[in-house]
């Protein structure tokens, strides 16, 4: 297995009803019907399937070699490389990492100065989390890449990235959010507010107020009276609002006092959204997200491990454990996981769950 990197790259649908299932290959003959229920990961494997999958250009899309890519896709896989510790100048695949930078920054470069998007629209991850999602992904993925790209390799990332976070800033509504299209444009929201999080944590000019906006909107959707969250736009499933407000929680908790997120009133709501929201993370019914595994559970329990490494010691230690299990029961034969709902993706759900298994405890507690 891969070496796991940790520390300071440590960061992070149109109807319910549309969905498709998840084929599986046939059980080989040589193995007895009780030993196909994993119970231990195999992260090689997907590893080799992610590098494999990617295109020449360093894009990747849905599946092995897809000749429609996207920017979503391919910063998603990206941050997966990162994580796994192949960066922008070590590990094994390091020149795939660079690759996709490449490709990223060239689709920012291209993309319209007076829209919010950089990809063009119709995409898969666009019609289930919103039409500007690969502008918040490509976001964080620049930004995790660019403290780990040859000095002489930086500056197109990094005018890419002030160039993602003035379109992220751009697309803020006054509630404090990104996105009300899609499936589910909550989980769009805390892509672009981890965008802008990373962003400012690798440098980049970012309004904190605008940061501070969106968290306080993303915490809001739980409410620490009746214990219950705001589902409306995370296509009613419990687990994507929790996954959202989490992550925000764990930035507000780490924030300076003096900064726009660390106000009293924010401090006082992320400790509720904390206390409140923690407790109900251990239940089934809540985890298993919409009922079937699709991208958006991969995405939610990637945020919420995020957050759950901000605390670290025994309660990251216990979520980390109950997702190597969780996640070794869907892992496919091939080593992948793809979704059984809306963001189908093989590329998206196993970049996302190599995302979730790489994550460690936070020195700080800043999570992405």
């Amino acid at each position: 297995m891969k070496t796991l990197l940790v520390g300071s790259c440590a960061v992070v649908l149109l109807s319910a009803a549309a969905f498709g299932t998840s084929p599986r290959r046939p059980m080989p003959r040589d193995v007895k019907p009780q030993e196909a229920h994993r119970d231990a990961l195999d992260l090689d494997r997907p590893l080799q399937w992610l590098v494999a999958a990617q295109n020449q250009d360093g894009s990747w899309g849905a599946e092995t070699h897809s000749q429609s890519p996207d920017v979503a896709t391919t910063a998603i896989a990206g941050i997966a490389l990162i994580r796994m510790g192949h960066t922008g100048s070590q590990g094994e695949f390091q020149a795939r990492t660079r690759r996709a930078v490449e490709y990223v920054v060239s689709a920012v470069q291209h993309a319209p100065a007076d829209q919010i998007a950089v990809q063009e629209p119709g995409t898969l991850p666009q019609r289930k989390l919103g039409r500007n999602v690969d502008t918040y992904l490509a976001a964080q993925f620049l930004a995790e890449a660019l403290p780990t790209l040859p000095r002489d390799g930086r500056g197109a990332a990094e005018a890419a990235l002030a160039d993602c976070v003035r379109r992220i800033e751009r697309a803020q509504q006054a509630d404090g959010s990104f996105s009300k299209d899609g499936w589910a444009p909550l989980l769009s929201s805390a892509f672009a507010a981890n965008g802008l999080h990373a962003a400012s944590v690798a440098g980049a000019k970012v309004d904190q107020k605008k940061l501070a906006r969106a968290d306080a909107n993303l915490m809001g959707k739980y409410d620490e009276k009746t214990k219950s969250f705001d589902n409306r736009e995370s296509a009613g499933v419990d687990l994507y609002s929790a996954a959202a407000s989490v992550i925000a929680a764990a930035r507000v908790r780490a924030a300076a006092p003096a900064s726009p997120e660390g106000s009293r009133d924010m401090k006082h709501k992320a400790e509720a959204v904390a206390q409140g929201v923690g407790g109900q993370l251990s239940n089934e019914r809540l985890m298993r997200g919409f009922g079937t595994y699709g991208g958006e559970e991969h995405v939610s329990y990637m945020m919420t491990a995020e957050a759950k490494a901000a605390v670290g010691g025994a309660e990251f230690a216990t979520f980390h454990e109950e997702m190597r299990v969780r996640l070794a029961q869907i892992q496919r034969d091939d080593g992948t996981w793809r979704g059984d709902h809306c963001i189908t993706s093989t590329t998206f759900c196993t970049a996302a769950s190599l995302i979730t298994l790489a994550i460690r405890p936070h020195a700080g507690g800043r999570p992405s």
